[in-house]
């Protein structure tokens, strides 16, 4: 039998002040009775009920075609007792059809030692009665309606835009189930807040205090009904008599039927994260370059992380279909393993990404940045996105209420979603518009480290153009250019593809390594003689480095213009099916910590399929009400360099994000947030 994600215990009865619009104007401060008269007033009951514990995870999606809400194959997680609070609630009544009748916003609940919350609201005759009016009759009695059923939402904790949108809704539309929230958010972590933003009270602003954004979750739970006669309300036009939208009533209105107490979800997703680098090791590094016989000669620490590609926009209202388009979606339907949650950007995301695409207006934390027409991830790119410490974010004090708590809440983020192609294919989860993190790792020795490498990497200043190059080609790691010419001048006869790299179509006898002397206190090499195929990366090395033409260098005695030609025929970027060289180059991170850094792109798994050469529906994605915990577990090569032309294979948003090759590997629970059970009375 299924294990029910819902509990049984309500977490309140709400009745609140409902009028044409959602304004709170015509209500008490504190949320108590209306100044309208109490002859044009009857009163409403409505239960509402936060997710609890109970589900699986999301990491594979396995929900049963009748299950009422997304389950998965992993655990649960209990939320934080802000996560989830509920200070206001707004209530939507419309009709079948979704045309809004009436809206009403409650504030200023008094929370109980016990729980629970008290309070009984007034609604507007009135409004009931311009529905009344308009609606279809029973043929027989055209005093009753044809079709007394209607449709109920419940949104906590409004944010102020949500509430104005549906204040200026007109009556009898139903536009307003297409409302999207947004949201912009800067690197440095501040939200921007105005009108035309929903800001950062969809996670309960600033200090995630004041109560996150929730909507209806269950398709089930919307369709209610009403008191077939607009005379009928007069039984309900006391506050111990109201009428009850998630209970039974008098005569033959049950709406314990129609899906009893209104469910809600979280609006956002949660990012947890913990060191996943185990005992053997220091804090966050990992073993990862081994000599031939398995020793380990480099070590990489994950030192920060970054969070690119958040969706700005996302609807209110969930809405699942069958490609992840709008057309034939349902509000607030079960995500299955086979179908998609809608996003905002269905038609942006199925068309095609280069450097004219709209990246900025759709995601904050853009993984790229769009110079002179190109697209690349450079210094300007890293500057866009949410870049952190991560002993900052394990030193939190907020630990998740999972397991032994070994995760740390990192931070909240949007729904961001992708759709399948017309075709009903996949690959168009992509790395320009798939929600990840990037994480960066510095290269550390060990008592094995050969000693070049040793003295390249503890002597290192953080001037890249100073600093050693490192190469690395084969799983094995070269310093300087002069080591990488000696070894394939040396063994030319037995590795003849690696001579032919480097050397390209250069007779060894007109080749030579030359002496090393010191010059100025500097050891140089002199006499050497590159080759003389100018396409091969050594006859460009020499331009670039060794030119013996001084007005063409600049103030590090280099000829700068032939660096991209060194690199491009070194990393054979351009080749197809050639494989050439990895640069790394030395910098200076944060807080004056010079080294040899690397980056390792991890895409956000929602719903994993379990083959890693084929994509499957909502494979890469984040959806709301989940926690996603990751940790790093193993890192099996070094990673992209800090500079995109030092790569030969450079990010692209097109690149699918999935392939056959993997850097490394990360353990993911993905979770449904859910919270404790908290009986609350409204």
């Amino acid at each position: 039998m299924k294990k029910k994600f819902w509990s049984n215990v309500f977490m309140g009865i709400l009745a609140m002040g409902l009028i044409a619009g959602c304004s709170s104007d015509e209500w008490e401060e504190g949320g108590s009775t209306p100044n309208p008269d109490l002859e044009d007033a009857v009163y409403m009951n409505v239960q509402v009920q936060l997710p609890v514990a109970g589900a699986g995870t999301r990491s594979e999606t396995n929900t049963p075609e009748d299950g009422d809400y997304g389950t998965s194959t992993d655990g649960e997680e209990v939320g934080k007792d802000y996560e989830n609070a509920v200070n206001r609630i707004l209530l939507v009544l419309a009709d079948k059809e979704d045309n809004l009748i009436g809206c009403g916003t409650q504030e200023g609940f008094n929370t109980l030692t016990n729980g629970k919350v008290n309070t009984v609201q007034a609604i507007k005759k009135s409004t009931l009665k311009d529905y009344y009016d308009k609606a279809e009759k029973d043929e027989t009695d055209p005093t009753q309606l044809k079709d007394n059923t209607i449709h109920v939402y419940i949104f906590c904790n409004p944010t102020k835009r949500l509430t104005s949108t549906l204040s200026n809704t007109a009556i009898g539309t139903k536009e307003w189930v297409n409302n999207v929230a947004t949201l912009t958010e800067n690197p440095d972590g501040t939200v921007g807040e105005g009108a035309d933003q929903d800001g950062s009270s969809i996670w309960g602003g600033s200090d995630h205090k004041s109560g996150f954004l929730m909507s209806t979750a269950i398709k089930s739970h919307i369709e209610k009904f009403i008191p077939k006669s607009m005379n009928d309300w007069n039984n309900y036009n006391s506050k111990d008599k109201a009428f009850d939208l998630t209970g039974k009533n008098a005569g033959d209105v049950d709406n314990s039927k129609a899906g009893s107490a209104i469910k809600v979800e979280r609006s956002v997703a949660r990012f947890d994260f913990k060191d996943g680098s185990g005992n053997a090791t220091g804090e966050n590094t990992y073993n990862v370059v081994k000599d031939d016989d398995g020793n380990t000669t480099m070590q990489i620490q994950l030192q920060r992380m970054g969070l690119v590609n958040m969706s700005k926009s996302f609807y209110y209202l969930r809405r699942v279909s069958a490609d992840g388009s709008s057309k034939g979606s349902v509000l607030c339907d079960t995500e299955l393993e086979h179908n998609y949650v809608v996003d905002t950007d269905v038609d942006f995301k199925r068309g095609g990404l280069d450097a004219s695409s709209d990246y900025a207006g759709h995601f904050n934390f853009c993984l790229g940045n769009v110079t002179d027409n190109a697209w690349s991830i450079n210094e300007a790119a890293r500057e866009q996105w949410y870049n952190v410490d991560i002993k900052t974010v394990l030193g939190s004090s907020e630990n998740d209420n999972y397991g032994n708590k070994e995760y740390k809440i990192w931070r909240y983020i949007t729904e961001n979603t992708i759709p399948a192609k017309e075709d009903g294919t996949n690959d168009i989860q992509r790395n320009g518009i798939s929600t990840g993190i990037v994480f960066k790792g510095k290269m550390l020795s060990t008592p094995n480290t050969p000693p070049e490498l040793k003295n390249a990497l503890g002597n290192v200043t953080g001037q890249s153009d100073k600093d050693p190059i490192l190469y690395k080609y084969n799983n094995k790691l070269y310093v300087r250019w002069t080591e990488v010419r000696a070894v394939a001048l040396t063994n030319r006869e037995t590795m003849p593809e690696f001579y032919k790299l480097v050397f390209g179509t250069a007779d060894p006898k007109d080749i030579d390594l030359g002496k090393k002397e010191t010059v100025n206190d500097k050891e140089v090499i002199v006499n050497a003689k590159y080759s003389t195929d100018e396409k091969s990366p050594d006859y460009l090395w020499g331009q670039w480095q060794d030119n013996d033409d001084e007005t063409l260098k600049d103030e590090n005695g280099l000829v700068d213009k032939f660096r991209l030609d060194f690199k491009n025929a070194a990393t054979k970027r351009d080749v197809k099916d050639e494989v050439g060289f990895t640069l790394y180059q030395s910098s200076n991170d944060e807080g004056n910590n010079p080294g040899y850094f690397c980056y390792y792109y991890y895409w956000n798994r929602h719903n994993d399929n379990g083959d890693n050469g084929s994509m499957g529906p909502m494979e890469f994605a984040v959806v709301r009400n989940n926690v996603y915990k990751l940790a790093v577990t193993r890192i099996d090569e070094l990673g992209h360099p800090r500079v995109s032309e030092n790569d030969p294979d450079p990010k692209d948003p097109e690149d699918p994000d999935e392939k056959d090759d993997v850097y490394f590997k990360l353990a993911v629970e993905v979770l449904p947030w859910t919270v404790r059970v908290n009986n609350i009375e409204f």
